[in-house]
């Protein structure tokens, strides 16, 4: 336990009914009651750091990270447990993402896969793709396709549930860091070097966006207005108003190499990186 802890490295943050809960360096674990203002620390049994956090509803939830650890809670973050043993040092989950509470899975680096059907009592490894690159971020569209995010400019697609995965075209040969969908058909896909597109087809055909800016987007959400923030890792955020259509530079000081974004039911953004977990006010539009 760490009286600076909210000011340490944040990789993960998600919503637990009107609560948030962000993980990071050393196995730290933050819940905050007050959509971000304030936060606290709670006990963790590891000490590996952990990039990810999803929770299924108010009170189940998984954190996934380095040593491929993976905790549950199932009283909203308040405790946790070590569900999935540590293994090779070299193994890192970057992601999860549980359909229901049950079916779940967790994705990492050098092609690691896993799936759980129970809970995550047991998870079992899935070979998605053939080459060991790292699969950065798995999310779901409105049309219940899952995406994922991929090395060397690999989208996967997948319509049964994550049974299979077949590829997309991918507009870029670099890494992409996550999909952003916005309705059935309409997906933003961003990554290195301030690289986003856009594309109203599902994924069939991209358009590049130009953005200020030419560092890791590392990643991306839509607020309730529609509002649409991307976290780059040069300390900027980007905002787009016209459904992705252009970007604009949101200066905030303190977000120096954010590298995950949240958005709370009061209009702001909470925003998690290498200087802890934040929460901001966007600026709108006529403002200065």
């Amino acid at each position: 336990m760490m009286p600076l802890a909210p000011r340490r490295p944040v990789f993960g943050i998600a919503q637990a009914g009107d609560r948030f809960v962000a993980v990071g360096e050393r196995g730290h674990i933050l819940l905050s009651d007050d959509y971000g203002k304030s936060w606290s620390q709670v006990a963790s049994p590891t000490r590996s750091t952990l990039t990810s956090v999803f929770f299924w509803n108010e009170m189940k939830g998984w954190a996934v990270g380095h040593a491929n650890t993976v905790l549950h809670t199932t009283d909203g973050g308040q405790s946790w447990h070590l569900q999935y043993p540590a293994g090779h040092p070299g193994n890192s989950f970057l992601d999860v993402y549980f359909l229901d509470s049950e079916t779940g899975f967790a994705v990492g680096a050098y092609g690691l896969f896993q799936i759980t059907r129970d809970g995550g009592k047991q998870w079992n490894p899935v070979e998605v793709w053939e080459d060991e690159i790292h699969i950065n971020r798995i999310t779901m569209g409105p049309n219940g396709k899952l995406f994922m995010a991929m090395e060397t400019g690999v989208l996967l697609v997948s319509g049964n549930e994550g049974e299979s995965w077949d590829e997309l075209p991918s507009p870029y040969s670099g890494s992409l860091f996550g999909i952003l969908p916005l309705t059935r058909r309409t997906l933003i896909c961003y990554g290195l070097r301030g690289h986003v597109f856009r594309t109203n087809d599902s994924g069939q055909q991209w358009q590049e966006v130009d953005t200020p800016v030419t560092s890791l987007i590392t990643d991306a959400i839509r607020l309730a207005d529609g509002t649409i923030v991307l976290a780059a890792q040069g300390g900027n955020l980007l905002l787009s108003r016209n459904a992705g259509m252009e970007f604009s530079i949101w200066n905030q000081e303190q977000t120096q190499g954010t590298a995950v974004l949240a958005s709370t039911p009061d209009g702001a953004v909470i925003a998690g990186g290498l200087n802890g977990v934040h929460r901001l006010i966007p600026l709108r539009e006529g403002s200065k």
